[in-house]
């Protein structure tokens, strides 16, 4: 099992969205289960509430740790 483009997302915009997406590639079926495992916690990882900056007060994606806008810190 291969993760690529794990730290791709700071090239978007050089590269398109698509082309920087993180892959995850299944070489071998044992590994499926492990796989879509993986798959569930990274969309899990995305899904919440929103958190605003301190700093700017732009809302971010709850996955974020630094905001988009300003590059602050956010809080956990």
């Amino acid at each position: 099992m291969r993760i690529l483009n794990a730290h791709a997302a700071g090239a978007i915009g050089e590269l398109p969205v698509d082309a920087a997406a993180p892959q995850l590639w299944v070489d071998d079926d044992f590994d499926a289960p492990r796989a879509l495992a993986i798959i569930e916690d990274f969309r899990s990882a995305a899904a919440g509430d929103p958190r605003r900056c301190p700093a700017c007060g732009e809302d971010n994606p709850a996955a974020f740790e630094v905001c988009w806008a300003c590059g602050g810190s956010l809080p956990p």
